[in-house]
C-alpha cells in the first residue's frame, strides 16, 4: 500500500542512447517551472522522452527495453534518491530474424542520501538488507520488482505521486463503452465507502471520465473548469461526457446555442484546449507536467489564459516544458530557462544568466535568436 509523501520532486537527468550516440549531459531541474529553450533539433523533446521514460520503467511491469543509460536524482520528502540504469541489446540465437536483438537491464543502481540501496550488474545483484536474493528480471528495474518491500515503499509512492503527465493529448480518442461503465462503476463504489473522498484519489484517470466524476460528485472542481473554458469560448453553455451509442463509445461534449456537439463536431483546437483546462485542474498535488510545444494546436486566445493557469493555480506541480513562443517564453521568468544547444551528438545547457541576453526574457529571447542566427544555427 502506498504511504503517505507530501513533496516530490525530479531534480537532475543524465541520459545517452547508446544506439544513436545521443547524450545528454547532467541538466537540473527546477522545482516549479523549467522551460527548455533551444532551436529544433537540438534535443528538448529526448529530454521529456528521457524523464518520462526513466519513470515509467520504474513503476511498470510491461515496458519496452530501449538502449538507454539513464542516471536521474529525485527528492521525495527531503530523501534525494539517485537512481541509474543501463539497458544494453543482447542477441540470442533462438530469435526468428539473423542480428535481430532484444535489450535487457545490464546495470541498474539506487543510492539514497548517499547509502547504496542495491546496485546490479549482469548476474551479480546486491540489495541493502538481504544476504541472498532471487535473479533479478532483466527486462523489469530492481524499483519495480522489490515495490512492496518496505524499503522501497517511499520512492515506489512518490514516483507514482509525481508519475509524469504528458500532454501531448490524443483528443479524438473516446473511451469503449464497456471499459467507461467499469470505471464508473468502480468510481462509484470508491464514494460510497468513504466519507469526502479527494479527488486525488481519480486524477489518473483518463480527461473523459474525470468530467464525469467532476460533474456529479465534485460540483466545486467543474465549476472552475466551466468558468476557465467559458473565459475563452463564452458560446460553451454546458460540458459533458455522453454516450455515442452508434460507436459504442464515451465521448466529451458541449453544449453550445442549446445544441449539443460530441466529441468529433468540435474543433481540435477547442477540444484540445478543454482537455488541458481538465488536467490541469484534476491533476494530483506534485504531478510532473512534460509539455512539448505547449502552443502546439491552440488557438491564439487561448495560449494566454492557459499559460496564466500553468504558471499561477497550479503551484504545486513540477513542469518540464519546451516552447517556442514568444507569449510563452516572455511569461516565464529568465531564471526559469534552460538553455538547449547542441554540439554533434552531445546535447548541452545552461542557466540563461550565463548567455548575456538580456534583462527582460523578451529582450532575452529575441537576444538569443539574433545571437543563433550569428552562428549560423538559424
Amino acid at each position: 500500500m502506498d504511504c503517505e509523501v507530501d513533496y516530490v520532486r525530479v531534480k537532475w537527468l543524465e541520459f545517452e542512447n547508446t544506439e544513436t550516440g545521443l547524450k545528454v549531459e547532467r541538466i537540473d531541474f527546477f522545482e516549479d517551472i523549467t522551460l527548455l529553450v533551444g532551436l529544433s533539433g537540438v534535443g528538448k523533446t529526448q529530454i521529456l522522452n528521457a524523464v518520462e521514460y526513466s519513470l515509467s520503467l520504474a513503476v511498470s511491469k510491461d515496458i519496452i527495453m530501449r538502449p538507454y543509460c539513464v542516471n536521474m536524482g529525485i527528492e521525495i520528502d527531503g530523501d534525494v534518491y539517485e537512481w541509474s540504469y543501463k539497458i544494453n541489446g543482447i542477441e540470442k540465437e533462438e530469435l526468428l530474424f539473423e542480428n535481430q536483438e532484444e535489450y535487457c537491464i545490464q546495470y541498474e543502481k539506487l543510492i539514497k542520501n548517499r547509502d547504496v540501496i542495491f546496485e546490479r550488474c549482469n548476474e551479480d545483484i546486491r540489495v541493502m538488507g538481504y544476504d541472498r536474493v532471487p535473479q533479478p528480471k532483466k527486462d523489469e528495474s530492481l524499483l519495480s520488482q522489490y515495490s512492496e518491500d518496505e524499503e522501497f515503499e517511499k520512492l515506489i509512492s512518490g514516483i507514482r505521486k509525481l508519475y509524469s503527465v504528458e500532454m501531448e493529448l490524443a483528443v479524438r480518442g473516446g473511451i469503449k463503452s464497456d471499459n467507461f461503465n467499469k470505471l464508473k462503476a468502480r468510481v462509484v463504489e470508491t464514494i460510497k465507502k468513504g466519507n469526502n473522498v479527494p479527488f486525488k484519489t481519480f486524477s489518473h484517470l483518463p480527461a473523459a471520465i474525470k468530467i464525469y466524476i467532476v460533474k456529479c460528485y465534485y460540483k466545486d472542481i467543474y465549476i472552475k473548469i466551466f468558468e476557465a473554458v467559458k473565459e475563452l469560448f463564452m458560446e460553451i453553455e454546458d460540458i459533458d461526457v455522453v454516450e455515442d451509442e452508434d460507436r459504442e463509445m464515451y465521448l466529451v461534449a458541449i453544449q453550445v446555442y442549446g445544441k449539443k456537439l460530441l466529441q468529433h463536431d468540435i474543433s481540435n483546437g477547442m477540444l484540445k484546449t478543454i482537455y488541458y483546462i481538465v488536467e490541469l485542474f484534476t491533476m494530483s498535488d506534485d504531478s510532473l507536467v512534460l509539455i512539448d510545444e505547449f502552443e502546439n494546436g491552440l488557438g491564439v486566445n487561448c495560449i494566454d489564459l492557459l499559460s496564466e493557469i500553468l504558471l499561477y493555480e497550479r503551484k504545486d506541480l513540477q513542469f518540464i516544458i519546451t516552447s517556442h513562443h514568444p507569449k510563452i517564453i516572455n511569461g516565464i521568468e529568465q531564471n526559469r530557462w534552460k538553455i538547449i544547444d547542441r554540439d554533434g551528438t552531445i546535447v548541452k545547457n545552461s542557466n540563461s544568466d550565463k548567455y548575456g541576453i538580456g534583462n527582460s526574457q523578451h529582450e532575452a529571447y529575441f537576444n538569443l535568436i539574433n545571437r543563433w542566427e550569428f552562428e549560423g544555427k538559424i
